[in-house]
């Protein structure tokens, strides 16, 4: 064996037992992305399903109430518990994903007179879902219209849509905003829980610890600077976002920074506290990224949380993407506000002031 190969080999042995000789590192390597893989595998699906549909239509209109009874049974549609007489409304308040809307007067009678059209109002706030609302109505209709079997087999119908909120069907409008959010996210996450193993590292930690300084407000020195450059980050990616991809803001810019100022407190307290848990900066990258890859998945920005089984639909609602990400799509596409807002609003702030009890009792534990 040459020097060369002897002295990689070396090198290859020192790192590989280096690293392992935590067992922080060996559970960050190997066991957490079995159980993530595992758990994801069977939740996460990008079908869309459980969309709730309502209809707005005449009593005894037969051809509507057969287009309903297909669409539920395909189980891609669920009905939508809705109040009032205004189908606009329905889908503004976002008791409906999508509602059809028959003509006044009956379907049936419209199509005897030479041909009907139904209208069919889609929240498009969700580029890629909205999309697959109208295939699945259309669909739906050609069951309608072309089944030999069925009482309606050739009918004359045209189909109406109506995008609300990103009436192009724009990806970009529906992924700009979720990926601010992840920029954000991972940001302060990585940066903030990397600030206090690499001063635990570098060995100036325990002199932090030795000065005349209380906790609280070294806690406070090591959040605020990450806090302040999260809250700059938001608005020069929203320029960005508007500038380069034309995404409309229709609400108050006031109320996107307080959503974000919760927002990034919670996700600064998280890095803070996978601080105190890691012992070098290579651990603290790493639990980083273990925290973003479940939450990235868990936010809705890639697979829908509809679709999730219960007990992951309850991890979702425990991730501050998931409400970062609906609030900015509320507020810059349907004007925010509300009582949407204030509910996200809240538990972001519930999350917020969790993570960083939970997280000033692990800093104080270190110390």
């Amino acid at each position: 064996m040459s020097k060369i190969a002897i002295t990689l080999w070396g090198f290859i042995q020192k790192e590989i037992k280096q690293t392992l000789r935590d067992p922080r590192m060996r559970i960050f390597l190997f066991v957490a992305p079995l159980i993530q893989l595992t758990v994801f595998g069977l939740a996460l699906s990008n079908e869309t399903r459980n969309v709730r549909l309502a209809a707005f239509y005449q009593p005894g209109d037969m051809v509507m109430q057969d287009i309903i009874i297909r669409a539920m049974a395909s189980q891609w549609f669920i009905p939508a518990e809705v109040s009032g007489n205004d189908p606009f409304s329905w889908v503004q308040s976002g008791q409906a994903d999508a509602v059809l809307v028959a003509p006044v007067n009956h379907l049936s009678r419209d199509i005897e007179r030479g041909g009907a059209s139904l209208q069919l109002l889609i929240n498009a706030k969700n580029s890629p879902r909205a999309q697959a609302i109208r295939t699945y109505i259309r669909s739906i209709l050609h069951e309608v219209t072309d089944d030999p079997q069925s009482q309606h087999n050739g009918l004359p119908i045209q189909f109406d849509v109506r995008a609300l909120y990103n009436p192009t069907f724009k990806t970009s409008i529906y992924m700009v905003p979720g990926v601010l959010s992840m920029l954000v996210c991972l940001v302060t996450i990585v940066l903030t829980s990397m600030s206090v193993a690499r001063e635990r590292e570098v060995g100036t930690f325990e002199t932090l610890i030795a000065s005349p300084v209380r906790s609280v407000e070294l806690l406070l020195g090591k959040t605020i600077p990450f806090l302040l450059l999260g809250m700059v980050q938001v608005p020069l990616i929203l320029t960005a976002a508007v500038v380069l991809f034309g995404l409309p803001i229709k609400g108050s810019l006031f109320l996107l920074m307080l959503a974000a100022f919760f927002f990034i407190l919670t996700t600064v307290s998280i890095g803070i506290l996978i601080s105190t848990i890691a012992r070098t900066q290579q651990q603290a990258m790493l639990g980083g990224f273990l925290f973003l890859f479940p939450a990235i998945l868990l936010s809705g920005l890639m697979f829908p949380v509809e679709n999730m089984p219960i007990y992951m639909k309850i991890l979702a609602q425990m991730n501050p993407l998931t409400h970062f990400i609906a609030l900015l799509r509320n507020i810059l596409l349907k004007g925010g506000g509300g009582a949407f807002y204030i509910t996200h609003v809240g538990v972001l702030g519930g999350l917020a002031l969790a993570c960083m009890i939970l997280a000033t009792y692990r800093f104080r534990k270190v110390i």
